[in-house]
């Protein structure tokens, strides 16, 4: 993960300095995105982000999908996974086929792809403070977590997070936010 995470990092820094360069500043496409690689690949950038796009859209799609519908599957206590048959999981693959069905559709409705994404980010960033602050409670509860209750180390590194995260949605807010 940590290597996915510098890889991720160098794509984004190595796309802001040459964008900025050109003084693209506001990316509103796919098309424009892929204008990055034209100093490294010339007449071969469309063809490398539409093969990276494609590639990550694969690996991600499921993953996506599965991952919502596991959760919401597991919060109604319903069976959930691929690893279960349609009958034994039908509400699990119901949300994965609405998922993937919403998701085709938002590209149909020409939705900004890249204002969507921001969007989606900005609420996992605004739910997840609240959320690690009830995974931090219940992993510190003896009575349900019994022998297996965090130590110091997870807890000082569970509440420093919470910390940096409620500091950087205080410094959003702060700032008025993101514009759409």
């Amino acid at each position: 993960m940590a290597f996915s995470n510098v890889v991720m990092f160098a794509i984004i820094a190595t796309t802001a300095q040459t964008m900025h360069v050109h003084n693209i500043t506001n990316i509103q496409s796919a098309a424009q995105a892929a204008s990055s690689l034209k100093p490294f690949a010339e007449g071969f950038s469309s063809a490398i982000f539409a093969l990276g796009f494609i590639g990550s859209g694969l690996l991600a799609i499921p993953v996506l999908a599965a991952s919502g519908s596991v959760g919401l599957s597991g919060l109604l206590g319903k069976g959930s996974g691929f690893s279960r048959s349609v009958r034994e999981a039908p509400l699990f693959y119901v949300l994965v086929a609405v998922g993937t069905i919403g998701g085709t559709a938002l590209s149909l409705l020409n939705v900004n792809p890249i204002k969507l994404l921001v969007f989606v980010a900005v609420i996992n960033g605004v739910i997840a403070a609240p959320l690690l602050i009830v995974v931090l409670v219940v992993s510190n509860n003896r009575q349900l977590m019994e022998d297996y209750v965090n130590g110091h180390a997870a807890n000082v590194l569970g509440w420093l997070t919470f910390a940096l995260i409620a500091l950087a949605l205080i410094a959003l807010f702060a700032t008025g936010g993101i514009s759409f």
